[in-house]
């Protein structure tokens, strides 16, 4: 299939000024050769040339006139969204979830299948078998590439699983493993980073420079985006949330540790301590339905109490709410968040947590650091992850080189590439 460039053989600069044009349709949506001469730099001629190029590509399109109130009328451009596709997956202990996903970030396909065994070649299997589902009916040869994201310690540079406490992995080679099976680029990132990067490009942190996204469930997984970009830290383990002290004398955490956030802000801290105080309180209504036997309490059946006014269950998630506004705190207060996103299980209970954490976070960060940073619910839930990494792969591929290799994929020809 014919290139309209191959970078490893053309000039660098050549290269990265096709993708630094693109970018500019890929945040824009909508621009004009003019607009791009402007923000880029550029020269008209090579601006002209360049769009030339990625109309041929059927990346982007002239969609109508935008009528200035001084000259002509110039020519706008849009991006063809469905030209190219990128995937997306996250896999869990309980589900693995993927998604198709076109060039305006917005979802094409989805499926979520159940997992019943989380040993590495099982999990393969059941991805595969989701990333056949979402792109039958689509054209393979237009998906740029595959992101997954797991919830584990990943080194991005290999695509390794360091280990994963959650799937009880250590040192799998999982991109390696992917690529062998998958005839596109491959990239495998921890759940938390992946998910910040999915709220941060097309969530509730659109816009946003600084955020932390956590999500609360059995750990505690979080990632950074700042000054826009994703932070992983210098071997990827950046954004631990669950592991700040909050503390100094607490329970004995699994790493080694005592009194880290992850023993005081889980779903199994929040059922022990809400059988606990259940104890000393017969009366409350989250008795009903339990038929007596405390093991029968859900987290679902839990916040459901505690939306109809249950003491305990109202009890125990502002313990949670007010040890994630202590850990917070000290977050905002070195970082300077513009915005605190809470995700996961223990997010479906909304202000019920909310709240706890804002009033915490107010009393213990500074004002001003205070006051800039909004605490909010994630606005794609539980496919946070998964868009996300595909989003990095797309971030990958079109932003500018010095602003990408976030997941140090091969350089790929696949974006340019003329379709017929």
């Amino acid at each position: 299939m014919p290139t309209l460039f191959a970078a490893p053989n053309l000039e660098a600069s050549k290269y990265l000024t096709r993708r630094l044009v693109l970018e500019q349709i890929l945040v824009q949506r909508r621009a004009t050769r003019a607009e791009i001469v402007q923000t880029t730099g550029l020269s008209k001629s090579a601006v002209s040339s360049i769009v030339g190029e990625l109309i041929d590509a059927g990346l982007v399109r002239e969609g109508g006139n935008e009528n200035p109130s001084v000259g002509r009328p110039r020519i706008l451009l849009e991006l063809v969204p469905e030209s190219r596709l990128v995937l997306g997956a996250e896999i869990d202990e309980d589900a693995c979830r993927v998604v198709l996903m076109n060039l305006c970030g917005e979802m094409v396909a989805q499926v979520a299948l159940s997992v019943k065994d989380t040993t590495a070649p099982e999990m393969l299997k059941v991805l595969e078998e989701g990333v056949n589902q979402v792109v039958a009916g689509a054209d393979p040869t237009r998906v740029l590439g595959l992101g997954v994201a797991i919830p584990a310690y990943v080194d991005l540079s290999s695509g390794e699983v360091i280990y994963s406490v959650v799937l009880k992995w250590n040192n799998v080679p999982l991109r390696q493993e992917l690529a062998q099976r998958f005839p596109w680029p491959v990239a495998v990132v921890g759940r938390g980073h992946a998910a910040a990067w999915g709220e941060a490009s097309c969530g509730i942190g659109q816009g946003v420079s600084s955020l932390l996204y956590a999500r609360i469930g059995s750990f505690i997984g979080t990632g950074l985006v700042l000054g826009g970009r994703l932070y992983t830290g210098d071997i990827f383990l950046a954004g631990d949330l669950g592991h700040v002290t909050v503390q100094a004398d607490g329970t004995l955490c699994w790493c080694g540790n005592r009194g880290c956030l992850a023993t005081v802000a889980t779903t199994g801290f929040f059922l022990s301590r809400t059988r606990q105080l259940l104890r000393t309180a017969p009366t409350d209504s989250l008795w009903e339905g339990t038929q007596g036997s405390l093991e029968r309490i859900t987290l679902s059946m839990s916040i459901e109490a505690a939306r109809d006014g249950s003491p305990v269950a109202r009890q125990v998630l502002a313990e949670v709410g007010q040890w994630l506004g202590v850990a917070s705190a000290s977050v905002v207060n070195l970082l300077n968040l513009n915005k605190i996103i809470i995700g996961g299980p223990l997010a479906q209970a909304g202000d019920l947590l909310l709240e706890p954490l804002r009033e915490e976070l107010k009393r213990r960060a500074l004002p001003l650091q205070a006051a800039q940073a909004q605490v909010v619910l994630s606005a794609l839930h539980e496919n946070a992850p998964a868009l996300g990494a595909a989003n990095l792969i797309l971030h990958d591929l079109a932003t500018p080189a010095q602003a990408s290799a976030t997941l140090h994929l091969p350089t790929s020809n696949r974006l340019f590439e003329r379709r017929q």
